[in-house]
């Protein structure tokens, strides 16, 4: 029962403690809950009481069936045997959900049949994880499963069905997820498996895959495809997707090590895209055809913005163009914001192009305005004697509706930071001058994550946005990183409201987070999220 008390707090107070409040919870919801529990634990958990005894396996509607439930002594005899009893004693020979946890000592392609079965039972969704121990994992020839997840160990090879007279089918399923999988030499290309064997795939994830001649080529035909994740798939170099459904598009850590004669492309056509995630991922052609690609994205993320370097290097040919591109669209745009030292533009520029001062430009002013972005989730980084202010005061000035503030303060070198001492001359509301001030009266909420209370660079990135953020912000958030002194972050507190007067207007807590510290300050009627 709740209870409203005199100041406006509320306390719950409990019933006698003879009310069963879990045994009155019906029998479907009790089994949904026993199905998140391994499977011998949800068994063990139905001897509670006589009612309990038949929730399992009437109501319970997934099977968790681990390696690490079983005592390692014999493992390779109880788990198989685990398995099959709980496959037979499954009331209905549709399984809505069924997770696999094997490794060492569990030889699935021997002669044991309770790995074809579980998966020919699956009418659901199927996880698959198998840390280590097994060398190879077939992938059965028909599941009728709407979801299928195979993570394995990098020195586990995946075998795809062999086209045969009996035909591959996975007619049912929807999304495909493949992590950390190798496939053998000799297989075929994945894109023939995928378009034959899969055609009703909505979501295709392919997370470090490693398969030689089969992923040398990812060409994607599909009109039932919306969401697409390639990350760090090895040796690829073509991307050919048209898929004129396809709402999601994340890109990352591929072609990363283009070989100076290997032509890398990526061709997308999918005019009802809506988010782009871009990151460290380098082809020498990116094409987006006219059909109405990129005319409807609303979210970009993954993208890197130098401030200084030089136009065809790294990440900035990609982000200049999707920026230029998404720029009257974009409504949520994250990005890291780098810096460059003088070590930094070395390496990437090198001894000679570094020495030629026409090699080295300002980046920031081919970045375009970006009217629509209401939400601006930043990482900014800097070296040694960067000057954070107007690099971040020339990005804001592009985005003139931002409502939604987030900072990341990520400097390159962290141990630099750890040797300084303590806060010193290095006091918030002190280190701008005037003209280094703007407003920002569209902001509603700001949080900067990563802060240590101690460095320059960061004292005058607060004091930038404090003294630019207007009375009616909603919120505003400092979190300091694990290690940091709590005596630095009340002595910040009570300097806010002195430096602040505009921004420090409301109550101000300060929380113990699992990663350090938080400062939040919240106006009448806002709410911490």
């Amino acid at each position: 029962m709740k209870k409203r008390t005199a100041d406006g707090t509320v306390k719950v107070k409990l019933e006698s403690r003879g009310v069963d409040r879990l045994g009155g919870l019906p029998d479907d919801v009790l089994g949904h809950i026993l199905g998140f529990l391994p499977t011998p634990l949800a068994v063990r958990a139905t001897q509670l009481s006589r009612r309990w005894r038949r929730l399992w396996p009437a109501h319970v509607l997934a099977l968790n069936l681990s390696v690490r439930n079983c005592t390692t002594r014999g493992v390779g005899v109880t788990f198989p045997r685990l398995c099959t009893e709980a496959l037979s004693r499954f009331p209905t020979f549709d399984i809505p959900s069924i997770s696999l946890d094997f490794g060492r000592h569990v030889y699935i392609a021997e002669a044991n049949t309770w790995y074809p079965e579980a998966m020919e039972r699956a009418a659901g969704s199927v996880r698959v994880t198998v840390p280590r121990g097994v060398v190879r994992l077939e992938l059965p020839r028909f599941t009728r499963a709407e979801s299928l997840n195979l993570t394995l160990h990098h020195g586990v090879y995946l075998e795809l069905p062999a086209a045969g007279d009996d035909p591959v089918r996975f007619d049912r399923l929807t999304e495909l997820v493949l992590a950390t999988v190798r496939l053998p030499a000799g297989t075929p290309p994945l894109h023939d498996f995928l378009s034959s064997c899969c055609p009703r795939l909505r979501r295709l994830r392919l997370c470090r895959l490693r398969g030689g001649e089969a992923t040398r080529e990812l060409v994607l035909r599909s009109d039932a495809l919306e969401a697409l994740d390639i990350d760090n798939v090895d040796g690829l170099t073509r991307l050919d997707v048209a898929a004129p459904n396809l709402r999601s598009l994340s890109v990352r850590s591929c072609f990363r090590y283009p070989v100076t004669a290997t032509e890398t492309d990526v061709v997308v056509s999918a005019p009802r895209v809506e988010s782009i995630c871009w990151y460290r991922s380098y082809p020498k052609r990116l094409i987006f055809r006219a059909d109405g690609t990129l005319t409807r994205v609303r979210r970009l993320s993954g993208l890197k913005l130098a401030t200084l370097g030089r136009t065809d290097q790294f990440d900035y040919p990609y982000t200049k163009q999707l920026l230029q591109a998404c720029s009257l669209t974009t409504e949520y745009l994250e990005l890291d914001l780098l810096l460059p030292d003088e070590m930094t533009l070395l390496n990437w520029l090198g001894p000679e192009e570094m020495a030629a001062s026409s090699s080295c430009e300002d980046l920031m002013t081919y970045a375009p305005k970006l009217p629509r972005v209401t939400v601006l989730s930043l990482t900014v980084r800097w070296g040694l004697h960067a000057n954070v202010v107007p690099c971040l005061a020339s990005l804001l000035s592009r985005v003139p509706s931002v409502t939604t503030l987030y900072v990341d303060s990520a400097p390159y070198c962290i141990t630099v930071l750890s040797a300084l001492p303590h806060r010193g001359e290095y006091r918030w509301g002190r280190a701008l001058c005037a003209d280094q001030k703007m407003s920002l009266d569209s902001l509603r909420e700001v949080s900067v994550r990563g802060l240590r209370g101690t460095d320059a660079q960061e004292c005058k990135l607060v004091d930038f946005l404090l003294g630019a953020v207007s009375p009616s912000t909603n919120r505003i958030s400092l979190a300091f990183r694990d290690g940091t002194a709590e005596h630095t972050v009340d002595e910040i507190a009570a300097e806010l409201p002195t430096n602040f007067p505009i921004a420090t207007p409301g109550r101000w807590a300060k929380m113990v987070r699992s990663n350090g510290l938080e400062l939040t300050k919240r106006t009448s009627g806002a709410s911490i999220r």
